[in-house]
Parts: structure tokens; C-alpha cells; sequence
């Protein structure tokens, strides 16, 4: 293994463990969101993610380019926008569904990879994806139903997939941290402005919903997003796409061990059709 195929397994790694904190994340967020609105929740949780990278700044001295600032701030649109119709359309449609949909993301992310970075798909990504997306719909989808809601969730794949592809694009030639900044305040900021206009601004009450925004905010914005962006210097789009989807994998995992959740061997399945599609990403069809 040459060190070059080193660092990307090294920060492929890391981003899996983000997948893991996200997956747990799923109930801690869930019963946070009974007491606010999503929008206040992620008003304290990017807004409190940007000022936890403020001293690192500092420190660093980091200045701000213009592209760290215009490749931040579009960034930052692609994610506000992406949670702005997750939560939308999750109160319109079923939780498997939105889950599904979402993890969609990763087969609008080799389309755009291509369109906007001349990136072409290698065969393994593309059976990758493939095996993938039959996972998620075995591992969460509960029928064939489709609602107002399940369109807006698409629109949220489209805008995780615009994401990655962003990042991507801009991760290469500006300040990792500045990136991670940028985007976290630019979400942050947005909600603040939803959450203002729509009269859904509220201040968490008790204990519980504190810790899961402390949590979120340090592990799971901050560090997660500082990790996904150095991840994507190192990797393709079409990789972190498959990583990413690893998420609702997790999620089940964590809400059957945690919550009581009932997996069934279709669920099951579908969960090791995922980790499958990772695997086969890594294999070089034209080489065998």
C-alpha cells in the first residue's frame, strides 16, 4: 500500500467513526426535537460549532481568502438546505422513507461529480452504489407508498449530494479549517433567520436536550464536518458518498441495541448489502 492510498484509509476511517456518532445521534436528536423546532435545535447546534472553532482560528492565525469564504459559504447553502427539507419532508412522510430517500444522495453524487468535476465513475462505484441503494431500501423502507413529503426529501439528497461535490471541489485549494468554519456558521445563520421569521425560535429547557447539543455541536458539527472535509481532499466524491450512507446502517444498529428498534432479517440484510457496497469499492474490476 503506498502512503498516498494510506492517508485515504486513514481519513476514510475517521469519517466511518462520524457515521457512527451520526447514526447514535438518530434518538438523542429525535427527543430533542419533541421540546423545539429543528430550526432552533440547529441554531444551537451549528452556531455553537462555529464559536468552538473560533479559537482554533486564533490560534492558527487563520486568515480568510475569498475562496475559502465563497467555497464555505455554498457549502454551507448545499447543508442548510439539505437539513431545511430532511425535517420538512420527515414530518410529511415515514421515517424509513426519509431515510431511504436520503441516502439516495449517493447515486445524484457521481452524477453531479461528473457534470461539475469531470470526475467519471470507476465500474466499482457504480455496482457499489448499486448494491447500496437496495440496501437502504431493504434496511428502511416499510412501503410503496410515495408522499408530498418523500419529493422534498429528494430535493434533501440533491442538496447532500451538492455537498459533497462542493466540498470536493473546494477543499483542494483553500484553509481545511476555514471551510469547516464557513459552512457550520453559514447553517447556523440560516436557521437563526428561519427560526426568527417563522416564530419558531425557542431556548432548551432541560438538562437533556443541552447535553445532546453539546454533544452535537463539538462531535458531531465541528469535529465531523473538519473530518469530512479533510476526508475529501484525500478521497473521491463517489468514496465519501458510500461512507456517508453508512449512517442509517449505524442508526438501526444503535436503535435496536438502545432503543428497543426491531430489526428484521430484511433490515438485516439490506444493512449487510452496505457494507458489502464498501467493500466492493475497494476491488479494481479492470485489474482482476
Amino acid at each position: 500500500m503506498n502512503r498516498s492510498r494510506g492517508r485515504e484509509l486513514v481519513w476514510e476511517l475517521a469519517l466511518v467513526l462520524v457515521t457512527v456518532l451520526w447514526g447514535w445521534s438518530f434518538s438523542a436528536i429525535h427527543k430533542a426535537l419533541e421540546r423545539m423546532s429543528d430550526s432552533a435545535f440547529n441554531v444551537y447546534r451549528f452556531l455553537s460549532a462555529a464559536a468552538i472553532i473560533v479559537p482554533v482560528l486564533v490560534l492558527k492565525n487563520s486568515r480568510f481568502s475569498s475562496r475559502d469564504i465563497v467555497g464555505g459559504g455554498c457549502a454551507g447553502l448545499a447543508l442548510y438546505l439539505a437539513f431545511f427539507f430532511q425535517t420538512k419532508g420527515l414530518a410529511l412522510t415515514s421515517a424509513s422513507n426519509t431515510s431511504f430517500i436520503t441516502g439516495l444522495a449517493l447515486v445524484f453524487t457521481p452524477i453531479f461529480a461528473y457534470l461539475f468535476l469531470k470526475v467519471t465513475p470507476k465500474e466499482q462505484h457504480i455496482v457499489g452504489a448499486a448494491i447500496a441503494t437496495v440496501g437502504l431500501a431493504l434496511l428502511t423502507l416499510q412501503g410503496l407508498s410515495v408522499h408530498v413529503g418523500d419529493l422534498l426529501v429528494l430535493l434533501c439528497a440533491v442538496s447532500f449530494a451538492l455537498h459533497i461535490v462542493i466540498l470536493s471541489k473546494v477543499s483542494k485549494n483553500t484553509n481545511i479549517l476555514n471551510i469547516a468554519f464557513i459552512q457550520v456558521f453559514v447553517v447556523g445563520m440560516l436557521a437563526l433567520f428561519q427560526s426568527l421569521v417563522c416564530g419558531e425560535f425557542s431556548i432548551p429547557a432541560d438538562t437533556e436536550t443541552v447535553n445532546t447539543v453539546v454533544v452535537m455541536a463539538t462531535l458531531g458539527t465541528a469535529l465531523a464536518f473538519y473530518i469530512q472535509t479533510k476526508a475529501q481532499i484525500a478521497s473521491s466524491p463517489n468514496r465519501i458518498a458510500l461512507i456517508i450512507v453508512l449512517e442509517p446502517v449505524f442508526g438501526g444498529i444503535f436503535g435496536y441495541f438502545l432503543a428497543n428498534d426491531r430489526l428484521t432479517l430484511m433490515n438485516w440484510v439490506g444493512a449487510a448489502l452496505i457494507l458489502a457496497a464498501m467493500l466492493i469499492t475497494e476491488f479494481n474490476f479492470k485489474r482482476a
